[in-house]
Protein backbone atom coordinates (compact mmCIF):
# COMPACT_ATOMS: atom_id res chain seq x y z
CA UNK A 1 0.00 0.00 0.00
CA UNK A 2 1.28 3.25 -0.99
CA UNK A 3 0.35 6.96 -0.91
CA UNK A 4 -0.11 8.71 -4.44
CA UNK A 5 0.49 12.35 -4.59
CA UNK A 6 -2.27 14.41 -6.69
CA UNK A 7 0.27 15.24 -9.52
CA UNK A 8 1.21 18.97 -9.62
CA UNK A 9 0.04 19.46 -13.49
CA UNK A 10 -3.10 17.72 -13.04
CA UNK A 11 -5.87 19.94 -14.47
CA UNK A 12 -9.16 19.49 -12.70
CA UNK A 13 -12.33 20.68 -14.39
CA UNK A 14 -15.11 19.53 -11.82
CA UNK A 15 -14.41 19.15 -8.14
CA UNK A 16 -17.39 17.86 -5.46
CA UNK A 17 -16.71 17.61 -1.75
CA UNK A 18 -19.05 15.89 0.54
CA UNK A 19 -19.55 13.84 3.16
CA UNK A 20 -20.19 9.80 4.11
CA UNK A 21 -21.91 9.16 7.41
CA UNK A 22 -22.41 6.37 8.84
CA UNK A 23 -25.43 7.34 11.81
CA UNK A 24 -28.58 5.21 11.95
CA UNK A 25 -31.84 7.51 12.53
CA UNK A 26 -34.90 5.52 14.48
CA UNK A 27 -38.05 7.15 14.12
CA UNK A 28 -41.53 7.01 16.30
CA UNK A 29 -44.42 6.82 14.27
CA UNK A 30 -46.44 7.14 17.86
CA UNK A 31 -44.27 10.44 19.14
CA UNK A 32 -42.21 11.59 16.33
CA UNK A 33 -39.33 10.90 18.65
CA UNK A 34 -36.09 10.84 16.23
CA UNK A 35 -32.91 9.18 18.34
CA UNK A 36 -29.76 8.80 16.40
CA UNK A 37 -26.95 6.36 16.60
CA UNK A 38 -23.73 7.26 14.84
CA UNK A 39 -21.48 3.99 14.39
CA UNK A 40 -18.75 5.67 13.12
CA UNK A 41 -16.70 9.01 12.14
CA UNK A 42 -17.82 10.66 9.22
CA UNK A 43 -15.42 10.65 6.06
CA UNK A 44 -15.11 12.74 3.01
CA UNK A 45 -16.02 12.23 -0.26
CA UNK A 46 -14.67 13.72 -3.22
CA UNK A 47 -15.54 13.45 -6.85
CA UNK A 48 -13.00 14.83 -9.65
CA UNK A 49 -13.54 15.22 -13.21
CA UNK A 50 -11.29 16.18 -16.20
CA UNK A 51 -12.44 18.07 -19.00
CA UNK A 52 -13.96 15.90 -22.14
CA UNK A 53 -10.70 16.23 -24.51
CA UNK A 54 -7.64 17.09 -23.11
CA UNK A 55 -4.51 16.47 -24.98
CA UNK A 56 -2.44 13.46 -24.82
CA UNK A 57 0.01 14.57 -22.51
CA UNK A 58 -2.32 15.65 -20.08
CA UNK A 59 -4.40 13.07 -20.19
CA UNK A 60 -1.39 11.06 -19.38
CA UNK A 61 -1.30 12.87 -15.89
CA UNK A 62 -4.65 11.67 -15.30
CA UNK A 63 -4.61 7.59 -16.54
CA UNK A 64 -0.92 7.49 -14.34
CA UNK A 65 -2.89 8.81 -11.33
CA UNK A 66 -5.60 6.47 -11.71
CA UNK A 67 -3.54 3.73 -12.49
CA UNK A 68 -0.99 3.57 -9.92
CA UNK A 69 -4.30 4.22 -7.62
CA UNK A 70 -4.75 0.49 -8.09
CA UNK A 71 -8.38 0.72 -7.58
CA UNK A 72 -8.65 0.54 -4.18
CA UNK A 73 -5.05 -0.80 -2.83
CA UNK A 74 -3.39 2.86 -2.78
CA UNK A 75 -4.37 6.17 -0.99
CA UNK A 76 -4.33 9.57 -3.17
CA UNK A 77 -3.29 12.50 -0.94
CA UNK A 78 -5.71 15.27 -2.02
CA UNK A 79 -7.04 18.69 -0.89
CA UNK A 80 -8.95 20.95 -2.01
CA UNK A 81 -7.64 22.64 -5.75
CA UNK A 82 -9.65 26.12 -5.31
CA UNK A 83 -9.38 26.86 -1.36
CA UNK A 84 -5.52 25.97 -0.80
CA UNK A 85 -4.95 28.47 1.98
CA UNK A 86 -7.47 30.25 4.61
CA UNK A 87 -9.66 33.33 3.85
CA UNK A 88 -8.63 34.38 6.76
CA UNK A 89 -5.14 36.33 7.19
CA UNK A 90 -3.40 33.63 9.74
CA UNK A 91 -0.11 31.95 8.45
CA UNK A 92 3.12 30.97 9.64
CA UNK A 93 3.71 28.35 11.62
CA UNK A 94 0.45 26.78 13.61
CA UNK A 95 0.27 24.33 16.21
CA UNK A 96 -1.87 22.47 18.34
CA UNK A 97 -1.87 24.69 21.86
CA UNK A 98 -2.25 21.99 24.50
CA UNK A 99 -3.70 18.86 23.81
CA UNK A 100 -6.89 17.73 22.33
CA UNK A 101 -9.05 14.60 22.81
CA UNK A 102 -10.74 12.52 20.43
CA UNK A 103 -14.50 13.72 19.85
CA UNK A 104 -13.57 17.32 20.09
CA UNK A 105 -14.94 20.11 18.12
CA UNK A 106 -13.12 23.09 19.55
CA UNK A 107 -9.21 23.61 19.13
CA UNK A 108 -6.87 26.45 20.35
CA UNK A 109 -4.08 26.51 17.82
CA UNK A 110 -1.19 28.86 18.10
CA UNK A 111 1.05 30.88 15.52
CA UNK A 112 2.75 33.07 18.20
CA UNK A 113 3.10 36.32 18.96
CA UNK A 114 3.76 37.08 15.22
CA UNK A 115 -0.22 36.30 14.73
CA UNK A 116 -1.63 38.40 17.38
CA UNK A 117 -5.16 39.73 15.24
CA UNK A 118 -4.85 37.23 12.15
CA UNK A 119 -7.96 35.93 11.28
CA UNK A 120 -9.26 32.48 10.31
CA UNK A 121 -12.59 32.12 8.49
CA UNK A 122 -15.54 29.88 7.97
CA UNK A 123 -15.08 27.51 5.65
CA UNK A 124 -11.12 27.37 5.78
CA UNK A 125 -9.46 23.93 5.45
CA UNK A 126 -6.72 23.04 8.05
CA UNK A 127 -4.73 19.50 8.54
CA UNK A 128 -4.25 18.56 11.96
CA UNK A 129 -1.41 16.49 11.99
CA UNK A 130 0.98 15.19 9.35
CA UNK A 131 0.72 11.87 7.68
CA UNK A 132 -1.53 8.91 6.62
CA UNK A 133 -2.97 7.62 9.75
CA UNK A 134 -1.92 10.32 11.84
CA UNK A 135 -3.47 13.49 10.66
CA UNK A 136 -6.78 14.69 9.75
CA UNK A 137 -8.40 16.98 7.45
CA UNK A 138 -11.24 19.37 9.23
CA UNK A 139 -13.17 23.04 8.09
CA UNK A 140 -13.23 26.21 10.48
CA UNK A 141 -17.30 25.83 11.17
CA UNK A 142 -17.11 29.97 12.48
CA UNK A 143 -15.24 32.99 11.77
CA UNK A 144 -12.76 33.42 14.79
CA UNK A 145 -9.71 36.03 15.36
CA UNK A 146 -6.19 35.58 17.66
CA UNK A 147 -5.65 37.10 20.51
CA UNK A 148 -2.87 39.23 21.42
CA UNK A 149 -0.36 36.03 21.80
CA UNK A 150 -1.38 34.49 18.92
CA UNK A 151 -3.83 31.96 20.02
CA UNK A 152 -7.30 31.16 18.07
CA UNK A 153 -10.10 29.50 19.80
CA UNK A 154 -11.82 27.52 16.45
CA UNK A 155 -14.66 25.22 15.95
CA UNK A 156 -14.55 22.66 13.34
CA UNK A 157 -16.32 19.46 11.44
CA UNK A 158 -15.93 16.83 11.70
CA UNK A 159 -14.98 16.12 15.31
CA UNK A 160 -11.65 14.73 16.39
CA UNK A 161 -11.07 11.37 14.86
CA UNK A 162 -7.94 10.75 17.18
CA UNK A 163 -6.29 12.43 20.38
CA UNK A 164 -3.21 15.41 19.17
CA UNK A 165 -1.25 15.86 21.80
CA UNK A 166 -0.15 19.61 22.01
CA UNK A 167 2.54 21.30 19.36
CA UNK A 168 0.88 18.64 16.37
CA UNK A 169 1.38 20.75 13.53
CA UNK A 170 -1.42 22.41 12.28
CA UNK A 171 -1.45 23.28 8.04
CA UNK A 172 -3.13 25.92 6.64
CA UNK A 173 -1.14 25.50 3.05
CA UNK A 174 -2.56 23.60 1.07
CA UNK A 175 -3.74 20.67 3.56
CA UNK A 176 -4.83 17.30 2.69
CA UNK A 177 -6.50 14.83 3.48
CA UNK A 178 -6.01 10.35 2.32
CA UNK A 179 -8.48 8.52 -0.12
CA UNK A 180 -9.05 5.65 -1.83
CA UNK A 181 -10.76 5.15 -5.06
CA UNK A 182 -14.21 3.69 -5.24
CA UNK A 183 -15.49 3.59 -8.64
CA UNK A 184 -13.54 1.55 -11.90
CA UNK A 185 -13.40 5.00 -14.06
CA UNK A 186 -13.45 4.73 -18.14
CA UNK A 187 -11.56 7.46 -20.10
CA UNK A 188 -12.36 8.10 -23.93
CA UNK A 189 -9.99 8.33 -26.65
CA UNK A 190 -10.08 10.18 -30.16
CA UNK A 191 -7.26 8.56 -31.51
CA UNK A 192 -3.85 10.25 -32.17
CA UNK A 193 -5.74 13.79 -31.35
CA UNK A 194 -6.88 13.85 -27.49
CA UNK A 195 -8.55 11.43 -24.80
CA UNK A 196 -11.03 12.57 -22.22
CA UNK A 197 -13.45 11.64 -19.85
CA UNK A 198 -11.57 11.28 -17.21
CA UNK A 199 -13.13 10.36 -13.17
CA UNK A 200 -12.41 9.20 -10.03
CA UNK A 201 -14.57 9.28 -7.09
CA UNK A 202 -12.60 9.09 -3.61
CA UNK A 203 -13.40 8.26 -0.45
CA UNK A 204 -11.30 9.07 3.49
CA UNK A 205 -9.29 6.48 4.50
CA UNK A 206 -6.75 6.64 7.23
CA UNK A 207 -5.31 2.99 7.23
Amino acid sequence: MSVIATPSGLIIAECSFGQARYDQVELSDATGHAAARIFGPPRWRVSIRSHQALPLAQAAIWDAMLLQLRGGINHLSFGDPVRKVPLGTMRGTLTLNGAHSAGAVSLSVTGGAGQASTTLKTGDWLQIGTGLGTSQLVKVMADATANGSGVIALTIEPPLRTAFSGGAAVTWNAPIGYFKQTSEPLWNYAPGRSAGGFAADLLESWT
